[in-house]
């Protein structure tokens, strides 16, 4: 996967493709031009037909996992065992680089927010993240300021397991301020996880690439608090498209009044058509949420502390309707001898 990502105009999507399609690289390097033109762009396939490109490619992967090495750092590919569940089912980057234990089921729930949150985005984001801990969650997050950070905190104080989605490699931190709390994770048996090889730099595109990975690595997403144009509306986006679970905390009172909570509560008192519009939404986005959620709000609202019941039952449900599927599957799999890795709403304080 490494040496196919490493071809120039090579994403993701056509890494899978060429995997799912080809054993091993040997088969890939034999193929005839017009069985790789078929999956692949002419640039890209003349470039997969040749030797100085392939010499390029293997030097590039092998660099990536020697550093991975220096670092203690595990490079995993979907068919690898330790490659987190709920990331097979999205188009998922062709490696993960990480560092530290994951844990081996899909209790994962991703919990993010705001860097500047109220104290109503402080309270909300303790008090439900150690609720998840200890109905046995791992909890997701980007360790980034704010309610990443509380989130982890939350996670650690409680005995939990928690992991850091990173927009760099793993060789370093950002923000550099959370470096303590990334020793933090991994002293506690949690981890650190990155598309990125060891060595990238920060590049803000990045940042919002990684959100797409704390939703598809879980059962669903809890945004704590943000406002309507914050960064954590890149996470409720990809959460939507990915078909997992949003959840928002409501606050009540003054606290629905503070300027970091008019996203959350946009997400869950306004239907998905009316909130295309609050939020400008593209196309592709526009559809989802005029279709999908066009008469409904699209966050499952957590109104105060009796409502957690109802959050870890949905997580639940998510967790078993999706085991008994990969059942299924694998049952199918077995048979053939295969298998391929591939209203409106009350103010009570939360």
């Amino acid at each position: 996967m490494l040496v196919l990502s490493a071809f120039r105009g090579v994403g993701s999507h056509i890494v899978n493709r060429l995997a799912n399609e080809f054993g091993t690289l040997q088969e890939v390097r034999n193929a005839s031009p017009a069985r790789i033109r078929s999956i692949c762009s002419r640039s890209v396939s003349v470039d997969l037909t040749d030797t100085a490109a392939w010499q390029r490619a293997l030097a590039n992967s092998q660099a990536i996992l020697e550093a991975a090495q220096q670092h203690s750092v595990r490079v995993l590919a979907p068919t690898d065992a330790d490659y987190p569940e709920w990331l097979r089912e999205i188009p998922a980057p062709p490696v993960i680089h990480v560092k530290g234990e994951l844990r081996p089921d899909r209790r994962q729930v991703a919990c993010v927010g705001t860097r500047d949150p109220s104290p109503f985005g402080e309270i909300a984001a303790r008090r439900i993240t150690r609720r998840l801990v200890e109905s046995d969650w791992s909890i997701v997050s980007g360790l980034a300021r704010g309610v990443d950070t509380l989130a982890h905190r939350a996670a650690l104080e409680a005995g939990g397991h928690t992991v850091a989605v990173l927009a760099t490699g793993l060789d370093s931190v950002y923000p550099l301020g959370n470096t303590e709390l990334a020793r933090d994770i991994l002293e506690r048996g949690g981890a650190l996880l990155s598309e990125h090889p060891v060595g990238t730099p920060l590049i803000p595109h990045n940042l919002i690439q990684r959100d797409r990975l704390q939703s598809g690595m879980s059962a669903g997403t809890v945004v704590m608090q943000t406002d309507v144009t914050g960064g954590s509306m890149h996470t409720v986006r990809f959460t939507l498209e990915q078909g997992r679970l949003l959840f928002a905390p409501i606050p009540a009172g003054r606290h629905a009044l503070a300027p970091k909570s008019r996203g959350i509560l946009a997400l869950a008192r306004t239907t998905g058509r009316e909130l295309a519009d609050t939020l400008n939404a593209d196309e592709i986005y526009r559809k989802l949420l005029t279709t999908k959620f066009g008469n409904c709000p699209p966050a499952i609202p957590i109104r105060d502390r009796r409502e957690y019941v109802v959050l870890l039952d949905r997580l639940q449900v998510a967790v078993k309707d999706c085991s008994g599927m990969e059942s299924a599957r694998m049952k199918m799999a077995s048979q053939d001898g295969y298998a391929r890795g591939g209203l409106p709403l009350g103010q009570p304080s939360v």
